[in-house]
């Protein structure tokens, strides 16, 4: 008879952890590669779309860089409950995400007749999305389920595996519009019908994973007033955790691989190789084709990376060593796509391009999501050093650093593309998807592309395994804080 797997590994939260994140990962996904391309080509905004979008992306970071701690402040000093500290939060985080992709992306044509309502509303929605996703504590959560290096990279995995599920809509998202506009006339109508179709079902799955998450009790303290994480504590955070300074210092500049490549894939493969660049009249089939494949790419090495994540930690004996490896491997690949595009190669005739194109973006991809569990077991490892210095749990606070830099990212990604749309007039017909903006300044607009999503992200991730150099945990440290906490838990 097989013995069933002892907690945190058991079935139902194994289940719940590969479930939960479903609404928060495809709204990551939908939000990194279609919310400038939405509002841009389909929600019928018109030609302020790009600068709005590009305003809208800035002004979110801002807010973002006073909301994110204070939620992570928020969700820190929680007294755990019934239901544990992280998990409600969790369950809220769902619920405004859902509602929030719903509004954005189901744009009510009658508001955007009104250039100043369209922008109260797309604000105030994007900032609710903001806020949504900054709930949702998945690492912080984990952290207290165990102090094994091992386990948590187990426990990494599976959401990433099986989210990747929820990513299979996302990644046939344009074709499945294409094929609903057939029957509809309207791109942006059957945007928002598919919209709706995909993200309230993931929704209701989110919430029933979560309901079958047991948070646990590592790194508990008593919950006496005096025990709270303060203002002070934070500020003391930052002076001690050089972990955590380092890992987000260094994710500050590699963590645009992702978003850099997201934010620009659609608009090169639309023009570079699925439009009539002297007509400005695009192949919708081929475009919807195109985005499926980049799409899967999103998915099938992000997933294989993470099935191998753990296997590489224990390959390496430390996931530090792992990440520098990666990171080197990954500036390789971005600069040969640089390179071949600078030599218009994905620009031939025939297959060639495409091909090469998506080999490239392939490789780079499986690299990241081989990147995925070392990164977040150093992640819950800075939750740990914190907690080894100040004797107070900030694991939320940590986690909202790192969401931070994560959504300024994707904005910064998505405004650099908004600010280039703005240079070169991009305008498209919402209802036809024709380009109607002056057609010379596309060749220019597709190299400028290039360098944004491949070039550009290159020299950040050297840089980023610079700063990694300076990581302070090394075995040793690791085994004395490891040891110590341990000490603290018994002394309780």
């Amino acid at each position: 008879m097989r013995k069933k797997k002892a907690y945190p590994l058991n079935g139902k939260n194994v289940f719940g952890l590969s479930t939960m994140g479903w609404m928060n990962q495809g709204a990551s996904s939908f939000m990194t590669s279609m919310f400038m391309l939405y509002l841009t080509d389909y929600s019928g905004i018109g030609a302020m779309a790009a600068t709005l979008g590009t305003v809208l992306l800035l002004v979110g970071r801002v807010i973002d860089a006073v909301d994110d701690p204070l939620q992570g402040w928020i969700m820190d000093r929680t007294k755990p409950g019934k239901w544990g500290k992280y998990k409600p939060y969790i369950f809220l985080s769902i619920a405004i995400t859902a509602i929030s992709l719903l509004a954005l992306y189901c744009l009510p044509s009658a508001v955007t007749k009104n250039p100043v309502l369209t922008t109260i509303y797309v604000l105030f929605f994007y900032i609710a999305y903001d806020v949504g996703t900054s709930f949702f504590a998945a690492n912080p959560l984990m952290q207290t389920m165990s102090p094994d290096t091992n386990i948590r990279a187990k426990l990494t995995v599976y959401p990433r595996v099986f989210g990747m599920f929820v990513s299979i809509p996302f990644a046939f998202v344009l074709q499945i519009i294409t094929a609903v506009d057939a029957g509809v006339g309207n791109m942006h109508d059957s945007f928002a019908i598919v919209t709706a179709a995909i993200v309230i079902p993931v929704a209701l799955i989110s919430f029933l994973g979560i309901a079958c998450v047991k948070e646990g009790s590592f790194g508990e303290t008593s919950t006496g007033e005096e025990d709270k994480i303060s203002i002070r504590d934070i500020i003391m955070m930052f002076k001690t955790n050089k972990a955590m300074l380092v890992s987000k210092g260094s994710a500050i500049f590699s963590g645009f691989v992702w978003t850099l490549i997201f934010a620009t894939s659609t608009y090169y493969i639309k023009y570079r190789f699925c439009a009539d660049l002297t007509t400005g009249e695009v192949d919708s089939a081929k475009f919807g084709l195109y985005t499926m494949i980049v799409g899967m790419l999103q998915m099938l090495p992000l997933m294989l990376g993470a099935v191998v994540g753990p296997m590489i930690v224990r390959k390496f004996g430390d996931a530090m060593k792992a990440c520098k490896v990666f990171n080197w491997l990954q500036a390789g690949g971005l600069l040969i796509m640089f390179v071949l595009n600078m030599f218009g190669v994905f620009a031939a005739p025939g297959m060639a391009g495409p091909v090469l194109y998506f080999i490239l973006l392939a490789f780079v991809m499986l690299i990241v999501g081989c990147g995925f569990v070392p990164g977040s077991v150093i992640g819950m490892e800075c939750m740990d050093y914190g907690f080894w210095k100040t004797g107070k749990q900030s694991n939320a606070i940590v986690e909202s650093v790192g969401k931070f830099i994560e959504k300024a990212q994707t904005a910064l990604s998505s405004a650099l593309v908004g600010v280039l749309l703005v240079a070169v007039g991009y305008v498209v017909d919402s209802k036809t998807d024709t380009y109607i903006g002056d057609l010379s300044a596309l060749p220019g607009m597709l190299n400028s592309f290039m360098v944004i999503s491949a070039l550009l992200p290159a020299i950040l991730t050297i840089i980023a395994n610079i700063i990694l150099h300076f990581y302070p945990i090394n075995s040793e440290v690791r085994s004395q804080m490891t040891k110590e906490l341990e000490e603290r838990r018994n002394a309780q």
